[in-house]
């Protein structure tokens, strides 16, 4: 009876073992690729007393117990002023996960010590490029070539590649070898990321950041498609911090919290998560949303897809927001301006309205092939246009290279479109 019972003993004893076993195994994959696809944290304040660095500190202890999940390496990045000249970047990476690393302790605390109005850290799980042996690459650092402009931009999620080449050698074929990658010909998408919001604020000289942040999103979604991407960021140039919030077709685990949740602050923080234990001190921001923060004023939320909120550029937009050379169908968006709209009244009808605006589609000899009705009501909102490849009488037309043209109150504006069949 002893030994049954003994046998009885063991043999629970190794079930027990074999189901703990299969569950801890089950769940630490479904964590790290569920749960984490890197972290982040930013701060933006107008003067550092010894209770924000404190907060900081136990903010940033807390990043650093992410890194079980996120091992793939962190980063620390701050503007500092060493002198009246302006800000300067000052960035801090670790390719150990950050909980072993013992140059985080340290990069915190230079941080602290040196960091002037604005900061952003990263935890690393990598989905694209070199994932291991390298320093985390994020914060990425980039500079304006048309803006007495840096920034530092950390981003949460992936993007497609291919969709973020595409669209920044349609921009401009030549702005890769301007502002180069960091790391090639094995991309990070997170780099192309970065570029490719640089090169928006570049091209729309016009617009706002915020302006241009929101172009950059809607090209980039548009040219994804149907597909799951996260586009999640924090981004600062040292005076203005931004960050956003967009999941497409994900479920929402890569999210946004700001702190404090009061109406007005002399600072504002961003992360991914909550990063201590006072969680009713942290709000979350909705998806598709885009905050503006400075310190001493409330936050600027923007709705990256919202009508209402869509700022008109001051010249006409014409541009294309499918990739190009295509197959099928390629979509054209054209939005009249300011310019043109003050002339008029909104939301009215324009004399003559047909012939003020015209969008047309010609062969590489010159002949017409297609010609779009427009309306002849003009709100001064974004019109989108798609053509399918065939003619006026419907009919499928060649593969080829063919023009398209956008007459804008006696203003002319060409882009090359590229037929495939």
């Amino acid at each position: 009876m002893v030994k049954l019972r003994r046998l009885v003993y063991i043999l629970t004893s190794i079930v027990s073992i074999m189901i703990v076993t299969y569950f801890v195994n089950e769940s630490f994959p479904k964590q790290k690729s569920n749960v984490h696809n890197c972290r982040f944290w930013g701060i933006i304040f107008s003067e550092l007393t010894s209770t924000l660095a404190d907060t900081i500190k136990t903010h940033l202890d807390s990043l650093r117990a992410l890194g079980i999940n996120n091992p793939d390496g962190w980063g620390i990045s701050y503007f500092q002023s060493p002198d009246t000249q302006g800000l300067l970047a000052a960035i801090t990476r670790g390719g150990p996960a950050a909980q072993v690393d013992p140059r985080y302790t340290t990069a915190v605390e230079n941080m602290i010590k040196y960091t002037e109005h604005c900061g952003i850290a990263h935890v690393r799980s990598g989905t694209s490029g070199p994932c291991s042996g390298i320093p985390n690459p994020h914060p990425f650092l980039r500079n304006s070539l048309h803006r007495n402009l840096q920034m530092l931009l950390a981003h949460n999620g992936t993007l497609p590649i291919k969709q973020l080449i595409n669209l920044i050698t349609t921009i401009n074929p030549n702005y890769l070898e301007l502002n180069p990658p960091d790391y090639e010909p094995i991309y990070l998408d997170s780099d192309l990321y970065a570029i490719y919001i640089m090169e928006i604020i570049d091209t729309y000289l016009d617009s706002t950041i915020e302006e241009c942040l929101r172009i950059a999103i809607t090209k980039l979604d548009s040219a994804i498609g149907s597909s799951e991407a996260k586009f999640n960021f924090v981004m600062s140039d040292g005076t203005t911090m931004w960050a956003l919030h967009y999941n497409k077709l994900v479920a929402d685990e890569g999210l946004l919290y700001l702190y404090p949740n009061v109406s007005e602050s002399d600072f504002w923080i961003v992360a991914s998560t909550p990063l201590d234990t006072f969680s009713t001190f942290w709000a979350a921001v909705p998806n598709s949303t885009l905050v503006a923060f400075k310190p001493n004023e409330p936050p600027r939320f923007i709705e990256i897809f919202s009508v209402d909120s869509f700022s008109l550029p001051k010249q006409p937009l014409f541009e294309i927001i499918y990739p190009n050379p295509f197959k099928g169908e390629i979509k054209i968006r054209y939005c009249i301006g300011q310019s043109v709209l003050s002339q008029g009244k909104e939301n009215s009808r324009f004399p003559n309205g047909t012939e003020r605006i015209g969008l047309k589609i010609y062969d590489i000899n010159g002949r017409l092939v297609k010609e779009f009705p427009l309306p002849t009501v003009y709100s001064g909102l974004p019109v989108i246009i798609t053509w399918d490849g065939t003619d006026n009488k419907y009919r499928e037309l060649p593969h080829g290279i063919y023009y398209c043209t956008l007459n804008i109150d006696g203003q002319t504006f060409t882009r090359k479109l590229v037929l495939l069949k």
